[in-house]
């Protein structure tokens, strides 16, 4: 077999392995799930069918469900950038908060025709967001504070600034509602465009034969062009991650930065490069959040939803593959969506998903602890091989 046949197996074998994960985890929560449904006195087939049906039965939940996928699979992206370089952060929901905020007051504020506000939108909230994210790695390299502590209270912080911003500075003029905690809604022109695939399908030569069925289905589908980006990062980010120095480089220091830094790596450039593009994807998906869906900042919307913890979920299932990611993304997604509407259809709580994402916490958590104490004993070892060898 030549190099590059060997090349490409190891490529799919890797991606199978990546898209097998999350897979492995989700039928066990669903087992256990089951498990309990079957003991509340509910039919497991039942329900699960009456789940998969809200999330992808009809064009207009299939799209519910992508559009809800567009912001975990960013925060999942930030999580596969930062932590396969050896970084714990878990600042992703600040970055977005801030991402959300800064895109809805651009597009709401700045004059000029809509693709130009969008852009500098897009442009703005990469920047805040990678700032925000810098400055966790400063305190880490200037104070040695810890990435777990630190990105979590900045989390807080960018949460209250911008509740405090939205009820006081920038509260929608036009809203009636005293209890309405939002921005000014944006014009058509300054909002994400709608992917006609209704039309498209449409437009299909008469005569095939799944053309009425496409029609059907297709019916009522609406999901911003955000998604299609993303996919594009996704795509960039596994090139970037995987053929690339950088990547390679990246996950050196992950592995042991000791050793990176005897093989050439400069671990402060690689420290503040992987907190820019990490920040400014977390924020990017809060942008989308706001321009595609919401069309305006309302208070607590990224911090109740919870799409960055989302995110580092799919990314963990995914042992931080970006098309692993994405794929557990919209599982996660579909949970919530096909949860909603298995209680709406069949009259089961929805506490039963809450519990099968409970499972799925779970399952991370247990993957999350040996990853921390996996990186810990690596850097351990180091030392005490560093140390050996200068006694020597």
């Amino acid at each position: 077999m030549s190099k590059n046949g060997k090349g490409s197996g190891r490529t799919l074998s890797g991606l199978l392995d990546a898209l097998g994960q999350p897979v492995i985890a989700v039928l066990i929560s669903f087992l256990i799930g089951a498990v309990i449904l079957f003991a509340s006195g509910y039919n497991p087939l039942t329900a699960y069918g009456t789940m998969i049906t809200g999330a992808f039965g009809k064009g207009f939940y299939l799209s519910s469900t992508l559009s809800r996928a567009t912001p975990i699979i960013m925060g999942g992206l930030a999580v596969c950038i930062a932590w396969r370089s050896g970084y714990e952060c878990m600042g992703g929901e600040g970055q977005m908060i801030f991402g959300a905020m800064v895109s809805a007051l651009i597009c709401y504020y700045m004059p000029g025709p809509g693709i130009v506000r969008i852009l500098v939108a897009f442009a703005a909230a990469c920047l805040v967001g990678a700032l925000y994210c810098m400055f966790s790695g400063w305190l880490w390299h200037r104070f040695k504070v810890t990435f777990v502590i630190s990105t979590l209270m900045l989390n807080y912080i960018a949460n209250y600034v911008c509740s405090y911003l939205t009820l006081y500075v920038f509260r929608d003029p036009a809203s009636t509602d005293i209890n309405a905690t939002q921005t000014g809604k944006l014009i058509e022109s300054a909002r994400i465009g709608r992917i006609d695939l209704p039309g498209l399908v449409n437009s299909l030569p008469d005569g095939l034969p799944f053309k009425e069925g496409l029609v059907k289905y297709f019916k009522g589908f609406n999901l911003h062009w955000g998604f299609v980006i993303t996919v594009v990062l996704v795509i960039l980010t596994w090139v970037l991650l995987k053929k690339t120095v950088f990547g390679y480089r990246s996950r050196m220091n992950g592995l042991n930065d000791r050793f990176a830094l005897y093989g050439g790596v400069a671990p402060v450039k690689m420290l503040y490069v992987v907190m820019f593009l990490s920040g400014a994807a977390a924020a990017l998906g809060g942008s989308f959040e706001v321009l595609g869906s919401k069309y305006r900042y309302v208070d607590q919307m990224i911090f109740s939803t919870g799409y960055a913890w989302s995110g580092m979920v799919a990314a963990l299932l995914a042992n931080f593959d970006p098309f692993g990611t994405m794929f557990a993304s919209i599982l996660l997604a579909a949970l919530a969506t096909g949860g909603a509407a298995m209680q709406r259809s069949a009259g089961i709580p929805i506490e039963t998903v809450k519990m099968i994402e409970g499972v799925i916490m779970l399952l991370m958590s247990v993957k999350l602890l040996r990853l921390f104490a996996f990186r810990h004993k690596a850097k351990t070892t180091a030392t005490a091989d560093e140390k050996g060898g200068d006694e020597e």
